[in-house]
């Protein structure tokens, strides 16, 4: 079986522009989120934020499971996915497939950006639990660190901080894949709303200038995510890549 590569993210993280870096490498099958399909369309599903999608059996957690290790007998894959879709999942079985990496951002950031998505989101939906939970459970099964990129490391020093993530995966670095064309492949738009409107007009790894309506310090909701959250970070943090 070829390697399956995963990106395990929380919402607003910058997950998507480096899957956009995957994707123009070109030597991947990149696979967007898969496991929210499991999430939120399946029979199984764990997610009440889209009723109106009918459940599908297709989506269950064994078939998309199965489906990725299929694919993965002729082609490498790359998986950029939420953690906490499959945190629960994640037994050794389940980690045993992949070779897990990790972005994280601090919540300061995130947790706006994603307030003007979703702005009765609930603190599983920010996901940081979720993700320090997997990141510990993949940590304790494989018996070493899996690599942590944060999203302020790939903004600001985005060569330097692909190249460490690369040699920390065992795959070469492609200085070409830094760019790309500001259209969204059409498998990326499986998720209604605004999720994409940054990187669907970026040409790289950019600084956005700061848009969110809403700060955190005026905001309840957000003050308690925040407070919630970022113990999770810091925790994460500490294991980052560092990149000069």
């Amino acid at each position: 079986m070829k390697k399956i590569l995963a990106l395990w993210a929380v919402p607003r993280s910058t997950s998507t522009a480096f899957e956009r870096m995957m994707q123009q490498r070109r030597d991947f099958l990149v696979l967007d989120e898969p496991f929210g399909w499991y999430f939120h369309y399946s029979e199984e599903r764990k997610s009440d934020r889209y009723p109106e999608v009918a459940m599908n059996s297709a989506y269950n957690f064994q078939p998309l499971l199965q489906d990725l290790t299929d694919k993965a007998q002729h082609q490498p894959i790359f998986i950029k996915d939420m953690a906490r879709f499959i945190c629960d999942r994640a037994d050794q079985d389940f980690i045993s497939h992949f070779d897990h990496t990790f972005i994280i951002r601090h919540p300061a950031k995130a947790l706006p950006s994603l307030f003007t998505i979703w702005p009765d989101f609930q603190l599983h939906e920010a996901g940081y639990a979720e993700l320090y939970q997997l990141f510990e459970q993949v940590k304790t099964v494989q018996g070493k660190t899996p690599p942590v990129i944060d999203s302020d490391d790939l903004i600001q020093k985005p060569e330097a901080t692909v190249k460490g993530y690369c040699q920390a995966v065992g795959i070469p670095f492609i200085p070409q894949s830094l760019t790309w064309e500001k259209e969204i492949p059409p498998e990326i738009h499986q998720w209604e709303g605004s999720w994409h409107s940054e990187v669907q007009s970026s040409r790289g790894f950019e600084k956005y200038p700061k848009q969110d309506p809403v700060r955190i310090e005026d905001n309840e909701h957000l003050q308690k995510a925040y407070e919630f959250c970022l113990p999770y970070y810091q925790k994460l943090y500490e294991y980052r890549l560092i990149v000069e």
